[in-house]
């Protein structure tokens, strides 16, 4: 089917990964169809990722919490040819039903009635799947276009960074306490679900003895809600004080991230700064960048599992067990 000329949603509300792990299936899509006006759908927080990419046409946002916030793009709706859903919106599917969208693909839900509202129910899925995820993905928007996207599915993207973000990250670091331009190591040991975080003990052993051993200052990066955790794990605390687009710049400027598998390990895979990726419920093979990362996992029999089965863990060993020296040594791989 030939996409030149029309308008194509793809919607994603995951994490940073998850948009991520779709850039090399829509530059393909755009190359192959050049004049197609691509549309992606995510939250609010994260358009950060994809503004900047010039293939994208528009970034429309969910707005969770805010008045109406989930009924915004839906004016939108009119204009698509096709929407590819690869989350559930139950607010998205039946206007885009009633304004007769002709291929509105994804995931319907058992004994739901807006299942219904698809044309099209998707096999590919990137959560039950035990490849690439990239590859997934570009499975994922041929089969709900019914084409073959074509190509390397291994090199992400990320928005590039504009001068007010290289500014404020200039500030930013300079307000933690690093002299302008010196080399910093970041740490990012957060993750969205609390079981796949690196402990705060061993995060705390690594800042110190990474410290003394590469002669750089290690930078720590979070959420809003980890600042506390993260002025426990070393005084140079930036966590909560970056937009996606100033992470982006802080991670392009590492001489290396440590990071469990997170937004940052596949921002530092998009923009080529070495990572050491701490994987625990996952696989690797998955999730982690094929370029510049030595992920690092225990590979416990239990591993992978699903987020259910790793919330209800009692011991979580496969994250708790990776300690400051495995780190170090992966570290040294990259800096040594």
């Amino acid at each position: 089917m030939d996409w030149n000329g029309k308008h194509i949603m793809v919607t994603s509300c995951g994490g940073l990964g998850d948009l991520v792990m779709f850039t090399p299936a829509l530059r393909r899509l755009k190359e192959k169809f050049p004049s197609c006006h691509l549309t992606f759908l995510c939250r609010d927080n994260h358009r950060g990722i994809l503004e900047g990419l010039s293939y994208i046409d528009r970034v429309l946002c969910i707005y969770r919490g805010r008045f109406l916030g989930r009924y915004r793009a839906v004016p939108f709706l009119r204009q698509m040819d096709a929407i590819v859903f690869t989350d559930w919106h139950p607010v998205l599917l039946p206007f885009a039903k009633l304004f007769g969208v002709p291929i509105r693909a994804g995931y319907g839900r058992k004994g739901h009635r807006f299942t219904g509202c698809l044309t099209k129910e998707l096999r590919n899925n990137v959560f039950t799947s035990t490849d690439y995820a990239a590859l997934t993905q570009s499975r994922v928007i041929s089969e709900a276009l019914g084409i073959t996207l074509e190509g390397d599915m291994t090199e992400t993207e990320v928005s590039p960074s504009g001068a007010r973000e290289k500014e404020s990250v200039d500030r930013l670091l300079e307000g933690a306490g690093l002299e302008a331009g010196k080399p910093y190591i970041l740490l990012s040991p957060f993750a969205g679900m609390e079981q796949r975080n690196w402990p705060e003990e061993h995060a705390r052993e690594f800042v110190g003895r990474a410290e003394k051993r590469y002669g750089m200052p290690v930078v720590v990066a979070g959420s809003p809600g980890q600042g506390e955790s993260a002025a426990y794990i070393s005084g140079h605390n930036l966590a909560g004080a970056t937009t996606v687009p100033e992470l982006i710049e802080l991670v392009r400027r590492a001489r290396l991230l440590v990071t469990p598998d997170s937004g940052p390990m596949h921002i530092a895979g998009a923009v080529g700064t070495a990572c050491v990726a701490l994987f625990s419920k996952d696989l690797p093979s998955r999730w982690a960048p094929k370029r510049n990362c030595f992920p690092l996992t225990l590979g416990m029999e239990c591993s992978p599992c699903d987020d259910e089965t790793a919330r209800a863990c009692p011991h979580v060993k496969c994250m708790r067990g990776i300690s400051a020296d495995m780190v170090m040594e992966a570290c040294d791989k990259f800096l040594g």
